[in-house]
């Protein structure tokens, strides 16, 4: 089968469409036809096995962390599962004409979604589902904070916290034109992070309190103002660091806004772990799903023979929305 294989040499590491064995499957796993996969940031270090929790040791080091398509084959132990199902997941050895994959990570894709549209939906909406609702604890009427809004994650937490009943929903970034697109598709307020200050804009926009739930995508330069644009009491959770994974914390403004800060990752998350944030998700969110409330902008669509262009395009940070490989 064909499949985006890492290479690593002097150079440093670098992607080849190659021809690679098919996979099979174990006792738990199912094979999918891929039909489209998302491209992530996390792609970009080329790390196979970013997420840990969530696929199997791979024959080739095969790129990519979420895929659509149908089930192929299953495992002898497999129930609940059929040949020709439609699925999406988040996974290991995305960028290939078929993945393997325990088939409790199986998600299934809504009528209403192409296949392109379904490859961009795991792992935004599984990220932002756990850290706005389960972790964040969002609750109707309370004011949301996304820090870096038009990224994939971000667009998508922002969706989540309006379908919640979020008020106001406010975002970040560095693009004018970018933010200026969410407003359009109902964010309440974006603020550009380079020319605005952030802090004060959040305070006017809440009447003083500042945001009850703070989502960060940005990490290490954002710290000390994610607590200051935050409520007394309020959660920030740390998903994304796109800005730096260190930087300096005031521990005593902390202190003072008695501020819960939390931790999000699926890379020491078991399998049993994501399959409840996917139970939960499907529950949750997914008629309005259906009903295309909660939808992702695809940005470019590129085929695999292409990827390496993918990978140079999402470098750019030109983006709005998600990046699609289809098969």
């Amino acid at each position: 089968m064909r499949a985006a294989v890492v290479i690593q040499d002097a150079g440093g590491k670098h992607l080849e469409v190659k021809e690679v064995p098919k996979p099979v499957p174990g006792e738990n796993e199912v094979i999918v036809r891929v039909h489209a996969a998302g491209a992530n940031r996390a792609d970009l270090s080329m790390n196979v096995g970013h997420f840990k929790g969530a696929g199997t040791a791979l024959a080739a080091p095969v790129a990519g962390l979420e895929f659509a398509g149908e089930v192929a084959e299953v495992g002898a132990r497999v129930s609940g599962v059929k040949a020709g199902d439609r699925v999406m997941a988040m996974g290991q050895g995305a960028f290939a004409d078929y993945a393997r994959i325990d088939h409790r990570l199986l998600i299934p894709v809504p009528t209403t979604f192409s296949w392109q549209e379904a490859a961009t939906a795991p792992v935004a909406l599984m990220t932002m589902h756990d850290a706005v609702v389960t972790n964040g604890r969002l609750q109707a009427g309370e004011s949301v904070l996304v820090q870096g809004v038009t990224s994939g994650v971000g667009i998508a937490a922002f969706k989540i916290a309006r379908l919640k009943g979020a008020k106001p929903v406010i975002g970040t970034s560095t693009s004018d034109a970018k933010l200026a697109t969410l407003k359009d598709g109902g964010l309440d307020l974006g603020i550009n992070s380079k020319t605005d200050d952030v802090v004060q804009r959040v305070n006017e926009a809440t009447g003083g309190k500042g945001a009850d739930l703070v989502i960060d995508m940005l990490g290490g330069p954002v710290i000390n103002q994610n607590m200051l644009a935050a409520a007394v009491k309020g959660r920030i959770v740390d998903v994304g660091r796109m800005g730096g994974l260190k930087g300096e914390i005031d521990l005593d403004l902390h202190s003072l806004k008695r501020i819960s800060f939390i931790g999000v990752t699926f890379r020491t998350r078991s399998v049993e772990e994501i399959q409840t944030i996917i139970r939960l998700m499907v529950a949750d969110i997914w008629p309005a799903m259906s009903a295309g409330e909660v939808k992702l902008p695809i940005d470019r669509v590129f085929s695999l023979e292409k990827i390496a262009d993918a990978y140079a395009h999402m470098r750019t940070n030109a983006h709005l929305g998600k990046i699609v490989i289809s098969m």
